[in-house]
């Protein structure tokens, strides 16, 4: 599935409602953002996730 999204000029992008509940997301949820061979990758984090120094820690609720 392909949609097409715009970033605001500060950095906000909106996924599509369609893609929301295709992979189970909803508005407050957490996500991982992860840059891969050039490619953004968005992945549902079940808990709450807290950065530090650059390093992710996930912590289980």
């Amino acid at each position: 599935m392909n949609k097409l999204s715009v970033m605001t000029p500060d950095g906000k992008i909106t996924i599509p409602r369609s893609i929301m509940k295709r992979l189970g997301i909803n508005g407050g949820n957490d996500l991982l953002i992860e840059v891969l061979n050039g490619e953004v990758i968005l992945k549902k984090i079940e808990g709450s996730l807290e950065q530090k120094d650059d390093e992710l820690i996930y912590k289980a609720v």
